[in-house]
């Protein structure tokens, strides 16, 4: 079942990078907010359903592997596997695409 929570969270993970490549094309020329903040293009209702897609699907992987590596004498390991996996598949495509996109408009302009 690890193995399988990986993989779907890899795969939430793919789906994340694909949504916010398509983010970042729609915004091009314009900074994208890193945490929070709002998109001067707003975001097409395909790639928002793209990205709570993704995010579910991340959701389901973390939570497969936080319940493979349940041990209720020693919770906390299972809970930062999961937890690390979650951050892992849906913040750090995001935070990675966005600094580049951004790193790029200050470079250009």
């Amino acid at each position: 079942m690890l193995f399988l929570g990986l993989v779907v969270a890899a795969l939430g993970a793919a789906m994340m990078t694909d949504a916010t490549l398509r983010l970042a094309r729609v915004n091009e020329g314009h900074r994208l907010p890193m945490t929070w903040g709002r998109f001067v293009v707003a975001s097409p209702r395909d790639v928002t359903r793209r990205r709570v897609w993704a995010q579910a699907v991340s959701a389901i992987g973390a939570w497969t592997v936080l319940s493979s590596m349940w041990d209720y004498r020693a919770a906390t390991p299972s809970m930062v596997a999961g937890a690390m996996t979650l951050i892992a598949a849906v913040a750090l495509p995001v935070v990675a695409i966005t600094s580049a996109h951004n790193r790029r408009l200050m470079n250009s302009g």
